[in-house]
């Protein structure tokens, strides 16, 4: 499974950028977003991290969805991904024109980067809440990754160092070592 942040309750755009940067570093997979502005900002200061960009299809046309995020997928050079709230026609038209489909007449030109653009209806990006108490949250994040999830957003309360290094390769793994985190806590403690 893959641990994607959800940066969306933090508030300041610095701060929000600060966490993203922070999360490309420790290698999470993913940061979700409200601005496709503020992604775009953070594909010019971030190299391995997914821009996940939250939509509402109540508020913006399918096709404008799929048209920044593929202008997105560009400048992050393959790292766009749409969480589209709303309306299953309005996400299955995302995807389907963001998978290089002519929908109604409509191609996006130039397509995206990628060859599919992943675009997941909000319910299958609700965020999960941790607590920031590791003992309870490694519990979290191996029901969630035993109950076969490939992915999941986080609000995180604490350090990112601590998440990536004690959950986020406890959600790669059923086998992670546990010892292995804790011995570089030894090693290196997290502040």
């Amino acid at each position: 499974m893959r641990v994607g942040l959800d940066v969306r309750h933090v508030s300041g755009a610095d701060r929000r950028a600060e966490l993203a940067e922070e999360a490309d570093r420790l290698g999470l997979w993913a940061v979700l977003v409200d601005s496709r502005i503020e992604a775009a900002a953070l594909a010019t200061t971030t190299e391995h991290v997914h821009l996940a960009v939250a939509f509402d299809a109540a508020t913006t046309h399918p096709v404008a969805i799929a048209e920044q995020v593929a202008i997105l997928d560009h400048l992050s050079r393959r790292r766009a991904l749409a969480v589209v709230d709303g309306a299953g026609a309005g996400v299955d038209h995302a995807r389907r024109l963001l998978a290089g489909e002519i929908v109604d007449g409509v191609a996006l030109a130039p397509p995206p980067a990628q060859t599919v653009v992943p675009v997941w209806p909000a319910s299958a990006a609700e965020p999960v809440e941790l607590s920031g108490d590791l003992d309870s949250d490694r519990v979290t994040i191996d029901g969630l990754r035993d109950s076969g999830r490939t992915h999941v957003f986080v609000r995180w309360p604490g350090a990112l160092a601590a998440l990536a290094r004690h959950l986020e390769t406890r959600a790669r793994t059923p086998d992670f070592p546990q010892i292995v985190a804790d011995l570089a806590d030894r090693i290196e403690p997290l502040d």
